[in-house]
């Protein structure tokens, strides 16, 4: 299509929130939820778009494939076998007549599967119109999040014993503010929840958004044994298919506090029986986010009190190279909250590639301003040594445990209450006291601007923590 087309759809986005399918997860998503279905009769996308989902159920074998779109426009990018082939609407299918179903374009407790990948909140904005009172989720509430309403209306599609599999946002499955969708989806059966790589969808709009897939069962059932998985490419989602086959990989009794993979899989970590295990919230003093302005107000200097960022923390240490900036002492950036001092810990607590990034505030020369992308932690120095932690939770052992706090679709956050969560092994002091004299010397090669032999002392002290306190 030429450049003009192509902008239209670009506009479209941003009023649908569509973000179109990569053909590789539509295929997968309705290969997988055929493995639970009897007959290949009916099925439907409810949010078709491009009709990636109908070019797949169609290649599966399905006698009728429907779908609806609310974009008339978008359904003339269909292949023309598509068109011919499948039944298209075109309408809102948050729309129907609970007093006469029958009268609806789309007929409830019809298809045995329902597949596709609705509108999201963060891009179309909730629904705050009567729609809302055609469904428990939106009933009484001022506004609803279009995907929740579009789970909801999956279900409703879905015959007794109808299997749906739809793509959400990361959110709907972890974030507390959510818990109460996920006691309505525990009321059916839940087959499996895979984890999606991040950006996969293809949209002329830059989108980061985390997701993942919900396969259920339009039945009563125990949760006791879910499958979960979480792929790192698209090139893993076949392998996905066998791992469940084979009953290999994850299994779960999923709770309403969370049905994503990483929550699972975090649960999962062991450690040597030999060692005594804390949560990290045992072994602080204090945990508390920095601070600073935004807008007018938000004003450097060309010196004074250094100005700690998300960029300057390392995982070797503080690198003040990366973003060297300056507030005014008694300015309204030198935020009295955000001062740190030697022996505190700064943690990224926000971003996608950021998010779990730590380290210690080592003498005079590292004290500055945390900005309120920063958790700065004081640790119990009777209890465990400030460098032991931080590298610890740079370990496998530990990120595995970040990851799984990460709240949030497009920006990640990691809790206060959560981290507090984090299981830590606590070592000897004799070992803490190497680590910390090990961590002092990557400092200065880093400083000295010999990073190379800072990494190296950094995997040495890592990979002698792992030795200790893998299971």
């Amino acid at each position: 299509m030429g450049l003009q087309a192509d902008n239209h759809f670009s506009r479209k986005e941003k009023v649908y929130g569509q973000f179109f399918t990569p053909p590789e997860v539509a295929n997968f998503i309705v290969d997988f939820a055929s493995t639970f279905v009897q007959e290949k009769n009916r099925a439907v996308d409810p949010a078709c778009g491009d009709g990636v989902f109908l070019s797949a159920l169609l290649r599966s074998g399905f006698r009728e494939v429907w779908g609806m779109d609310i974009d008339g426009s978008v359904l003339n990018r269909m292949p023309e076998h598509v068109r011919k082939s499948a039944k298209v609407l075109i309408g809102d299918a948050l729309v129907m007549n609970p007093l006469f179903p029958q009268d609806d374009a789309l007929p409830a407790n019809s298809f045995d599967l329902v597949v596709g990948n609705p509108p999201f909140s963060a891009k179309f904005g909730r629904v705050r119109d009567s729609r809302l009172e055609l469904y428990e989720l939106g009933r009484g509430r001022r506004s609803q999040a279009i995907e929740v309403l579009f789970l909801e209306r999956f279900i409703t599609l879905a015959r007794p014993g109808g299997v749906i599999g739809i793509i959400l946002p990361d959110g709907i499955f972890i974030n507390k503010n959510y818990e109460y969708v996920r006691r309505f989806i525990l009321k059916y059966k839940v087959l499996g929840v895979v984890s999606l790589p991040r950006g996969i969808f293809r949209s002329s709009l830059s989108t980061t958004s985390k997701t993942s897939v919900l396969f259920l069962r339009k039945a009563r059932g125990d949760n006791d044994e879910v499958f979960m998985y979480e792929a790192r490419d698209l090139d893993e989602l076949q392998e996905v298919i066998r791992v469940y086959r084979e009953r290999k990989g994850l299994w779960a009794r999923v709770r309403p506090d969370s049905l994503h993979p990483k929550s699972y899989s975090a649960a999962e970590v062991k450690f040597s029986g030999s060692l005594p295990v804390k949560e990290l919230g045992e072994l602080v003093l204090d945990i508390h986010a920095g601070a600073t302005e935004y807008g007018p107000r938000r004003r450097f200097a060309d010196r004074g009190l250094r100005f700690i960022s998300a960029k300057v923390v390392t995982p070797l240490g503080i690198d003040f190279r990366r973003d060297e900036k300056f507030i005014e002492p008694g300015s309204d950036m030198d935020k009295r909250r955000g001062h740190v001092e030697v022996d505190d810990i700064v943690f990224v607590r926000v971003g996608v590639g950021s998010a779990g990034r730590c380290a210690v505030i080592v003498d005079e020369s590292d004290l500055g301003v945390a900005d309120d992308w920063i958790y700065i932690i004081k640790v119990d120095k009777r209890r465990i040594l400030p460098h032991y932690l931080a590298m610890f939770l740079q370990t496998e052992l530990g990120q595995r445990q970040l990851e799984s706090l990460k709240r949030g679709v497009g920006t990640v956050t990691i809790p206060i209450s959560e981290l507090r969560k984090v299981k830590v092994p606590v070592p000897s002091m004799d070992f803490q006291e190497w680590v910390r004299s090990e961590y002092l010397r990557m400092v200065k090669f880093l400083r000295e601007g010999n990073k190379r032999e800072a990494e190296k002392v950094f995997n040495v002290i890592k990979g002698k923590i792992e030795e200790l306190v893998k299971h």
